[in-house]
Parts: structure tokens; C-alpha cells; sequence
């Protein structure tokens, strides 16, 4: 049989901390972080296009005989450009939608 449940063995919850420094700021530093890594992600999609334009040209040009290699940074490349392209037009729906609001 399950054992019941008593108040001496639950526990109070505990406070979540925040996983990094806390700084003082409002919107704008936020803002900036927010630029920043959509940046970042726009240099790891562009990285990864370019990795498998380099696979593709081993490929043509004899230096490699690798083709599931190629294959898998050409598909995460179009998988991330269609996640990047995405996001865009979520971030593009939502200016529009704020923009429309009436105040």
C-alpha cells in the first residue's frame, strides 16, 4: 500500500534564482541582449549555409568523397534558414499588430 502523505514530509517551496547576475536596467538593456543574440543566430545560420556551400564544392571538385556528410550540413542549413525565415515573419506579425494598435 502507498504510503500517505503527511505535512512532515513536504517540504516548503523554494524561490527559483535567476540563472545569471541580475543588473539594474529596464527595456533597453534588454533590447540590446535581444539584438545580440538574433544576431549571434543570424551568423550561426549564415556559418552553416557557408559550411555546406564548401561541402558541396569538395563534392563538384573531387576533394571529397563524403556525401551523407554534405547532405546533413546542407539539410541543417535549409533547416535553420526555414526556422530563421520563421521567426522573421513572427517578429514581422507582431510589429504589424502593435503598429495597428490603437492607443
Amino acid at each position: 500500500m502507498a504510503d500517505p502523505i503527511s505535512p512532515q514530509r513536504l517540504t516548503p517551496p523554494v524561490p527559483i534564482s535567476p540563472a545569471g547576475p541580475v543588473r539594474p536596467g529596464g527595456l533597453h538593456e534588454a533590447g540590446g541582449d535581444f539584438a545580440a543574440m538574433l544576431r549571434g543566430q543570424l551568423e550561426r545560420v549564415n556559418q552553416m549555409q557557408a559550411e555546406a556551400d564548401e561541402g558541396v564544392r569538395r563534392i563538384l571538385t573531387g576533394e571529397s568523397q563524403n556525401l551523407t556528410e554534405v547532405f546533413t550540413a546542407a539539410r541543417k542549413a535549409q533547416v535553420a534558414f526555414s526556422l530563421l525565415m520563421e521567426m522573421r515573419n513572427k517578429l514581422v506579425d507582431a510589429y504589424t499588430e502593435l503598429r495597428q494598435m490603437r492607443v
